[in-house]
């Protein structure tokens, strides 16, 4: 049994941990999530948006501190009380997304690792089980019980972290754990401070997090998951790759007799080898088609940029040698403290042959109103917001390509200078 909970507490306390830090690395994108949510939910209550962004930041970094109170044993008997209604209320809100397919994507981690809702529904179903051992044997465990093991457990720990670290290309969950080893340094040299010890690694776990999620929210997320991030060519991504797999679909057909009102239904197979077809006693109803095999999905699927006449200018914007977009998602909300940066740039930016976009899901009046009370030297076009939104977080915020490709990405608290663009 022992091994079986120390076993629960490195696969509960890492998931937790890894969890934690990819969504804090983007409090902003996860905000977002629990938006869509509390909406399909009904729960569209003008106070609970207000405090969305801090509510999304307090839940990464509770996920962080718990996933860290795990493998050191700290205070049990409250952290697995946590532990089990925090996924017994995300088991269900979970598996009803997924029953009534509410939502495509679940944003537990982020956009690290994509899941669907029925992925993650499962995958919640199996840390409850985790979980339900930690909360059986609560008040077994203890701050470093046993030295030698809980060094091993974070020697452990430290491997997956380096793992998933090389898998994402990002290296902040090892670097939570290269702090972390303070605690287990600190204990082997006060073997009579364990509490000691368990406090310093909360400690340690709270300021890192705070670290990231405010740094997250008044700049760009540290590392960018998203098909829109530097170095990225969006044309590559609105196609699929040579080699992807294309979806299979199967036709049902249906027939009717004339004389006696029976009706059949065909498959492709079925369909070739009845001829059917040849019987003038039966006639033709309907095809119905369902897709059996799901085929590769292109990472980029609603990007487009229309005129307010309705005009669709993606494929020039894309195609032009240098362009900068100011992306405003909703300009109802957004922050016009450095505007007049953005708009010197802009003017710098034409002046030295770069093409200037705005980017809105505004209408044509709002828009005209924006350019007028900021007197901005440069148009908006249409995109829809929830694009806008996944392209940069950040509103406005500003983005420089070169024939498609993403070159830079800056916060509107960061307005680069020309030279920075060139």
């Amino acid at each position: 049994m022992k091994y079986l909970v120390t076993f629960a507490r490195i696969f509960v306390g890492n998931l937790f941990i890894f969890s934690g830090v990819v969504k804090a690395n983007d409090p902003l994108g996860f905000s977002y999530k629990l938006d869509e949510y509390f909406v399909e939910f009904g729960m569209n209550w003008e106070w609970l948006h207000s405090l969305l962004v801090p509510l999304a930041a307090a839940l990464c970094i509770a996920e962080i501190i718990m996933g860290i109170a795990v493998l050191v044993g700290w205070r049990m008997k409250e952290i697995s009380w946590s532990l089990l209604l925090m996924i017994g209320f995300f088991t269900i809100l979970t598996g009803a997304s997924a029953v009534f397919e509410i939502v495509r994507s679940c944003g537990c981690f982020g956009d690290a690792i994509p899941l669907t809702p029925w992925q993650s529904f499962y995958k919640d179903l199996i840390l409850i089980v985790f979980i339900l051992i930690i909360f059986i044997k609560r008040n077994e465990i203890k701050p470093w019980k046993d030295s030698k093991h809980l060094a091993a457990m974070f020697a452990v720990s430290t491997l997956i972290m380096i793992g998933l670290g090389v898998m994402l290309e990002w290296d902040m969950q090892v670097v939570a754990f290269a702090t972390i080893w303070i605690a287990v340094i600190l204990k082997f040299a006060m073997p009579d401070k364990a509490q000691l010890a368990a406090n310093t690694a909360i400690v340690i776990s709270i300021v890192y997090s705070l670290y990231l999620t405010i740094g997250g929210t008044t700049d760009l997320p540290f590392k960018d998951f998203r098909p829109y991030a530097v170095e990225k060519n969006l044309p590559d991504q609105m196609t699929l790759p040579e080699g992807a797999v294309q979806p299979v679909y199967e036709n049902l057909l249906v027939y009717k007799n004339k004389v006696t009102g029976d009706t059949k239904e065909f498959t492709n197979a079925t369909y070739t080898a009845s001829k059917i077809w040849e019987d003038k006693d039966w006639e033709w109803q309907s095809t119905d088609s369902e897709m059996i095999v799901e085929g590769d999905v292109a990472k980029i699927t609603d990007l487009s940029i229309l005129n307010h006449a309705g005009g669709d200018l993606t494929d020039i914007i894309l195609a032009e040698e240098k362009t900068l977009w100011i992306v405003c998602y909703d300009m109802n909300l957004t922050n016009t403290e450095n505007i007049k940066e953005i708009n010197e740039l802009a003017k710098k930016a034409k002046a030295g042959g770069i093409k200037v976009y705005g980017l809105s899901s505004a209408g044509e009046e709002l828009k005209n109103k924006f350019i007028q009370e900021n007197r901005l030297d440069f148009d908006f076009y249409v995109t829809d917001g929830i694009v806008l939104k996944t392209m940069v977080r950040s509103n406005p915020g500003i983005m420089y390509l070169t024939k498609g490709t993403v070159g830079g990405k800056w916060h509107h608290s960061n307005v680069p200078g020309i030279e920075e663009l060139n």
